[in-house]
């Protein structure tokens, strides 16, 4: 791995760019994103002496570089502008049509969070007098021994404990002109230069991160096209949610093609053209930029040395252990949750498991809720109906319509529901599923119930403040029949 290869490299400090002090820890970090630095922080609070190694010279990994934080900073101006606009233009009041956002300004606000965000890391890094932040890259030699290197030196130190952070990488497609399609970095990267918006996007890929993409730009006034290779976007929703989100996506004029594998990539003047085949028919869309978003894979380069690399994956088991007692791993490298509150848990969960010296505390990644950042937003815990269904579960469901919900109506926002799934003998909340205002506030709750084993009843004897768009799932709730 080559070090710092970023456009961009965000804020660090001197202290950073040193050599390691030690010439052995008690635990080496490698990656500084969610699955490292929450770990990290336990660790050092713990009285371990610990070594943390990142390239970027600062915490946060690809969530804060180009991920998450950038793009929900970006979505939420946007987000925020609609929802007045829906206000206002429903009581006949047009004049909010003339206030107009700046994509470049979203950019600016972005890059505002990125930069307050990484300066606050560096305070918290040194509110741990154990913890040790090196700008580098490590290179596992064996269980116990990491080669780092960095900007002028080069250092081996000893650990008693390894865990392995080391994130994921975008995806691209091994096609002609892949190199032609934009992605993450350019969009949502730290001080990127890309701050102009094109007229007409072709985004390959209809997972969560296109299809929060496209709603993005069609709200800015993008021409947008998805093309998915399956028979249908957000694979692993139900299809409920699935039609939801296709009918919102039609309002704002996106054009989706699904069961359609994208071939090539070629330019055409100032367009590119998106070449892919459906049924056994070739077929082409254009547009002024094209966004690869087919996901991201583990970054497992060189770890293979440690035997504990799978399919692609570092292997753990619930405890987050490899197949190595004394290796530990969290994050997008295990392949599992690839989103960042699931690594922070997993890294914190493998720190406690190391300070216990064996592993006692477990993830329950039943618990872990997902969330589109959509218009509306989308989000779903534990087990759907599909999965009911698939595993034999005897099951019932409860659901409120949001177009009764007081914050709903407040905000002009009553699309969407509330759904509970129940398993029928225990009354035990085993899911749920939320399309409408505020569903990755409100899945939270739900995720919750799931872990603590709550019945029903427990949620139906809740009281929520009013007016909040939690009181929606007391609503459903209190439908349950016994």
């Amino acid at each position: 791995m080559e070090l710092g290869k970023y456009p961009v490299l965000p804020p660090t400090d001197p202290d950073f760019l040193k050599k390691p002090l030690r010439d052995r820890y008690d635990v080496v970090i490698i990656g500084a994103g969610g699955g490292g630095y929450h770990g990290a922080f336990e660790l050092a609070k713990g009285g371990l002496n610990v070594l943390m190694v990142d390239d970027k010279g600062n915490l946060g990994g690809s969530c804060l570089y180009e991920g998450c934080i950038p793009s929900k900073a970006v979505r939420t101006g946007i987000h925020l502008l609609h929802v007045l606009k829906d206000i206002l233009t429903s009581v006949g009041n047009n004049d909010v049509e003339k206030v107009k956002l700046a994509w470049e300004n979203l950019i600016d606000h972005k890059d505002w969070v990125q930069e307050l965000r990484y300066y606050q890391h560096i305070r918290e890094v040194k509110e741990h007098p154990t913890l040790e932040l090196v700008k580098g890259v490590a290179n596992v030699i064996d269980e116990h021994r990491v080669r780092i290197e960095g900007d002028g030196w080069r250092k081996e130190v000893e650990t008693k404990w390894l865990h392995i952070a080391t994130g994921s990488v975008p995806i691209k497609l091994p096609i002609p002109g892949a190199e032609l399609a934009i992605g993450s970095t350019e969009l949502f990267g730290y001080k990127t230069k890309y701050r102009k918006l094109p007229k007409s996007v072709v985004i390959v890929g209809g997972g969560y991160i296109g299809v929060e993409v496209a709603f993005m730009l069609a709200r800015m006034g993008v021409d947008v096209t998805i093309v998915e290779m399956l028979p249908r976007i957000l694979s692993g929703w139900s299809e409920e949610v699935v039609l939801h989100i296709m009918e919102s996506l039609k309002k704002l004029g996106v054009k989706v093609l699904t069961s359609s594998k994208v071939v090539a990539i070629r330019r055409d003047g100032d367009e590119k053209v998106v070449e892919y085949e459906s049924q056994d028919k070739r077929g082409y869309v254009k547009g002024e930029e094209v966004i690869m978003a087919v996901g991201r894979k583990p970054l497992v380069e060189g770890l293979d040395v440690l035997g504990i690399v799978e399919r692609g994956r570092v292997v753990t088991d619930s405890t987050m252990r490899t197949r190595k007692p004394n290796v530990y791993a969290a994050g997008d490298v295990i392949g599992q949750y690839m989103l960042f509150h699931a690594a922070v848990k997993e890294s914190t969960v493998a720190a406690w498991n190391i300070l216990h010296g064996h592993p006692i505390y477990e993830v329950n990644f039943n618990t872990i809720p997902v969330t589109l950042f959509g218009e509306p937003e989308a989000a779903m815990v534990g087990i759907n109906e599909e999965g009911a269904k698939a595993k034999g579960i005897p099951y019932v469901t409860v659901r409120y319509p949001l177009e009764d919900d007081a914050y709903a109506q407040i905000h002009r926002a009553r699309e969407g529901y509330v759904k509970l799934i129940i398993e029928r003998e225990s009354q035990r909340i085993i899911g749920g599923e939320i399309v409408g205002e505020a569903a990755s506030l409100v899945i939270n709750e739900i995720a919750l119930a799931v872990a603590v084993n709550a019945k029903v009843k427990d949620l139906a004897l809740l009281a929520h403040a009013h007016p909040t768009i939690f009181e929606a799932i007391d609503r459903a709730s209190v439908r349950f029949k016994l």
